[in-house]
């Protein structure tokens, strides 16, 4: 340790990249605004929007929100700027 209790570190930048998980389609989810209720992710967006019309008609409420996502692997690209795999 240096003087003041500070420690010295060596910083690099790196560059990463983002790429679509293969194994996983994107996922959909219906959430009401006023209780704030969410149907489970699904993989048809159509699904998700039939639940939020059968919890207004169960429930009366009228807020929505619907999203979708997908996920992804980041993996640092080495020096030579080639990707090293993800661990």
């Amino acid at each position: 340790m240096s003087a003041g209790g500070l420690s010295r570190g060596i910083y690099r930048f790196a560059e990463w990249t983002l790429k679509a998980d293969p194994e996983s389609a994107v996922r959909y989810v219906g959430k009401c605004l006023t209780c704030s209720e969410r149907c489970a992710d699904t993989a048809a967006g159509d699904d998700a929007q039939l639940w939020c019309l059968k919890h207004a008609g169960i429930t009366g409420h009228g807020g929505y929100e619907l999203w979708a996502f997908q996920y992804f692997t980041a993996s640092m690209a080495d020096p030579a700027g080639k990707p090293v795999p993800a661990s």
